[in-house]
């Protein structure tokens, strides 16, 4: 007998992941909750809608279209035109351009909070709520998995997906641990106003103290992104306003002209954390709960679109028993390469560009001058930034 705590999904995490899936599969038939640890009112109160901006590659932008958002994602996000990337103190350079790919955009900025609040506003009431409240216990039953939340309600569902972020609690629950390995960096975040126009140009600037990243938003406002290590992170956020904007001003340069104004900064340490597997009997993690990533190359939302995606695809095909086994071993084998490659590639290139080891500088300056020069590379770099290539082998 089916009563109204059965679902055929709970989602556990109701940030952009978690809201995205429950989005995607408005209105498959499958019945659908989320348990959401905040109350939320619109995308301002979640902490994975905070004060962040991501960059969407042109593989999301293209998925969040066919959900039906395209318009008012255009509205809310600025288009990334060119990517260039270049290393401090040296010649070598590279710069990706969307005419060379034949495309409107390589990807799109915006803003977490605006994203967010999209999302919600574009759920309707099928989607049942359980905010705030969380994850006490599961029973792990043949046909189903029982789920007994803090606030006493319990449910029932034929498959868990757990998209609550790391380190996530209800992984461990469901005795899937994580590896967590720390790069010795903390991220520094902030919005920057600039004397020139940025003309949608995204910059990945490889420094001494550590990868810079300024992604384009409305006006001639850029958002921030600095790798330091701790030390130097804490000091940074610390820094008069002056002092900080002259600081970046000596790492980045004058291709924006004189660094103006700098919103509130926020600081947060970054590791790679890693699921020990990303699927039980009737649970899949998906989104950072499976990994979170250096922000580096802006893979980690992208990398967490793309678990959503495949997912969507799997269950609109199969949606009969959301936690059938084949399905799970079948959304493991078509999300491991993507997943692996993606890891791989980030941690390569935070271990590559924060070393300033003469033969790993020389090398990596000589990559990029390849890089620029030959077209197939170049293609290839372009589509694994688009979320195409699914990965570099």
């Amino acid at each position: 007998m089916t009563t109204d705590t059965d679902f055929d999904l709970v989602i556990v995490g109701g940030g952009t992941v978690g809201s995205l899936l429950a989005l995607a599969l408005q209105g498959s038939g499958l019945r659908l909750a989320v348990v959401e640890p905040r109350q939320l009112t619109d995308g301002k109160h979640h902490p994975g809608f905070d004060a962040r901006v991501i960059a969407l590659s042109h593989y999301s932008v293209s998925f969040l279209e066919a959900l039906g958002l395209g318009s008012d994602l255009k509205q809310i996000s600025t288009p990334i035109h060119r990517i260039k990337v270049s290393d401090q103190g040296h010649l070598g350079q590279c710069q990706l351009a969307r005419e060379q790919q034949y495309v409107d955009a390589l990807g799109r900025v915006v803003a977490l909070y605006d994203l967010g609040r999209l999302l919600r506003q574009s759920m309707d009431e099928s989607i049942h709520w359980y905010c705030p409240d969380t994850v006490a216990s599961l029973d792990y039953q043949r046909q189903r998995v029982g789920i007994q939340l803090a606030s006493g309600r319990q449910l029932r569902a034929k498959l868990l997906v757990v998209a609550d972020g790391a380190p996530s609690q209800t992984a461990a629950l469901a005795g899937i641990e994580s590896s967590v390995e720390e790069y010795k960096q903390s991220a520094v975040i902030a919005n920057v106003a600039h004397e020139k126009p940025h003309q949608q140009r995204a910059f990945e600037r490889f420094t001494s103290t550590g990868p810079l990243a300024l992604l384009p938003m409305q006006g001639q406002v850029s958002s921030l992104v600095w790798s330091l290590n701790p030390e130097q992170a804490e000091a940074m956020s610390d820094l008069p306003e002056a002092h900080f904007l002259t600081e970046l001003q000596q790492a980045f340069g004058y291709s924006l002209g004189r660094f103006e104004r700098l919103s509130q900064r926020y600081a947060y340490p970054l590791r790679l954390i890693r699921a020990e597997r990303n699927y039980a009997h009737r649970t899949l993690v998906i989104g950072n709960a499976a990994r979170t990533l250096h922000p580096i190359a802006g893979q980690g939302f992208n990398l967490g679109l793309r678990d959503v995606a495949d997912l969507t695809g799997l269950l609109n095909e199969a949606p009969r028993d959301a936690g059938d086994y084949e399905l799970l071993s079948h959304y493991h084998r078509c999300r491991r390469r993507d997943q692996h490659s993606t890891i791989q590639l980030t941690d390569t290139l935070v271990r590559m560009f924060s070393n300033q080891l003469l033969p790993l500088v020389v090398g990596r300056n000589l990559g990029l001058a390849a890089l620029q020069h030959c077209s197939p590379l170049k293609s290839v770099l372009a589509r694994q930034a688009m979320g195409y290539q699914r990965g570099i082998n």
